[in-house]
């Protein structure tokens, strides 16, 4: 290796040094987005997003299989408290990333707002709206998209083309 290309190569890896730090927050701003997290909720709608997710699975193997459905039901009673239990993984991900994004400061604030009764309230009803917020979008989305078919095929067959 010539001294000019070590040299380079020194280069961007001191250049470099300060976006991996960047990328590894401290263990206080990871704290700090862990309890942002749980004064959020977010731990309370994991928990209820699992059993739905293990309902519908269990359901489809139940359609498969029906003669096994209490078999299948056993197993999922089972199974699911050790797979709620792995939300943790997840939180921590997810906190790892406000982490990065967010400053102690800001996260401590954050929390504090989600402490407050006006966070506590947002926090409380947050689950229910995005709930009807997806079932809206969902609605939205499916006219939408019969309307955009509909009015391509018109525009379609006024250029002769009629499917």
């Amino acid at each position: 290796m010539t001294l000019r290309a070590l040299l380079f190569a020194l280069a961007i890896a001191v250049a470099a040094l300060p976006a991996a730090r960047a990328q590894a927050p401290d263990a206080a701003r990871v704290e700090a987005a862990k309890q942002l997290m749980l004064a959020a909720g977010a731990a309370r709608q994991f928990d209820e997003v699992m059993p739905l997710l293990a309902g519908q699975i269990s359901q489809n193997l139940m359609r498969l299989a029906p003669d096994k459905s209490k078999d299948i039901a056993d197993v999922f009673q089972k199974l699911l408290p050790r797979f709620v239990e792995k939300k943790g993984v997840l939180l921590d991900q997810i906190a790892g990333l406000y982490a990065k994004e967010l400053t102690l400061e800001e996260l401590n604030g954050i929390v504090a707002f989600y402490k407050s009764p006006v966070g506590a309230k947002f926090a409380a009803v947050q689950p229910s709206i995005m709930r009807q917020s997806m079932a809206l979008g969902q609605r939205w989305g499916q006219q939408i998209g019969i309307d955009l078919d509909a009015e391509a095929r018109q525009e379609l067959k006024k250029r002769g083309i009629d499917l």
